[in-house]
């Protein structure tokens, strides 16, 4: 029988998993969620730790881009004991459909979510159908 901890190729993983005091977090895409009402794509980014004063939204051409420094207190690395998240700041950016209202975009932060509204054109729900020649 084999210890569970001595497997050669299981125990350097977990310890590795659990014991690492700086796992990296740079590696991660600030979360998003987008969906579509009626009148609207909305796009909700999870950024906890962050004000609203952090960040900047863009629009060039068709390509939304939302970005923030990380304005974090800074404590030296060597007093921490664990260290598993930090604010690295964002950078995202979305191709906007052309059925977009750019002038009318608004955007609202509450609770650590950034919520972007992309209203529609009033014409670009153009349904028809096409014969088959």
């Amino acid at each position: 029988m084999i210890r569970f901890h001595n497997h050669p190729a299981m125990g350097n993983v977990m310890e590795n998993f659990f014991n690492n005091p700086t796992r990296p977090s740079h590696a991660t895409v600030t979360p998003a969620n987008i969906f579509e009402n009626e009148n609207a794509f909305v796009i909700e980014l999870a950024v906890p730790g962050y004000s609203k004063e952090n960040f900047s939204i863009t629009l060039d051409q068709q390509i939304l881009k939302i970005s923030a420094d990380a304005k974090q207190h800074q404590i030296d690395d060597e007093k921490f004991l664990r260290k598993e998240f930090g604010l690295n700041g964002i950078n995202r950016s979305f191709v906007l459909p052309k059925t977009v209202d750019t002038d009318n975009i608004s955007a609202d932060f509450s609770n650590g979510i950034l919520s972007i509204r992309l209203p529609l054109l009033k014409d670009a729900n153009i349904k028809k159908e096409i014969a088959i020649s």
